[in-house]
C-alpha cells in the first residue's frame, strides 16, 4: 500500500506545483501584453511653455510620462515609452519588441508632426 500512497503524494505535489506556476500574461501565445501601461504618444501644438505653433510629443500614459518633459524630437518620447514598458509597466518581451519596431518606424519616417504620433500608435495597435 505504501507505493500507492507515495505515488498519490507525488502526483498531488506536482499538480500543486504546476498550478502555482504563472506564465507572463499572454506569453503562451506570443501576444504583446503592455502590462499596466498604454504605450501611445501624443502630438500637440502650443503646450505650456511653448510657442503656439510649436509642436511637441509626450507619452499619453501618466506612468510612462512621469518626470518626462514634452519633446520636439519624437525619438526621445518613443525611447522613453519603450524603456518604461520594461522598467515600470510589466510588459512582456513581445510588447517590448513591438515597441522597438514602432520606434524604428518613427526613426525611419523623419517626420515631426501628428502623423508621426499616429504612425507610432498604429504600429502598436492603437
Amino acid at each position: 500500500m505504501y507505493p500507492k500512497t507515495l505515488l498519490l503524494a507525488l502526483l498531488a505535489a506536482t499538480a500543486v506545483n504546476a498550478a502555482s506556476f504563472h506564465y507572463p500574461p499572454d506569453a503562451a501565445n506570443g501576444a504583446a501584453d503592455f502590462g499596466t501601461c498604454t504605450p501611445t504618444m501624443d502630438f500637440q501644438l502650443g503646450r505650456a511653455g511653448r510657442k503656439p505653433d510649436e509642436g511637441t510629443f509626450l507619452p499619453t500614459d501618466a506612468v510612462v510620462a512621469q518626470g518626462q518633459q514634452d519633446a520636439l524630437n519624437p525619438n526621445i518620447i518613443t525611447n522613453r515609452i519603450c524603456d518604461q514598458l520594461g522598467n515600470v509597466c510589466g510588459a512582456n518581451d513581445a510588447a517590448i519588441a513591438q515597441c522597438e519596431d514602432a520606434k524604428a518606424t518613427v526613426e525611419g519616417l523623419g517626420t515631426k508632426d501628428e502623423t508621426t504620433a499616429a504612425a507610432f500608435n498604429a504600429a502598436l495597435g492603437f
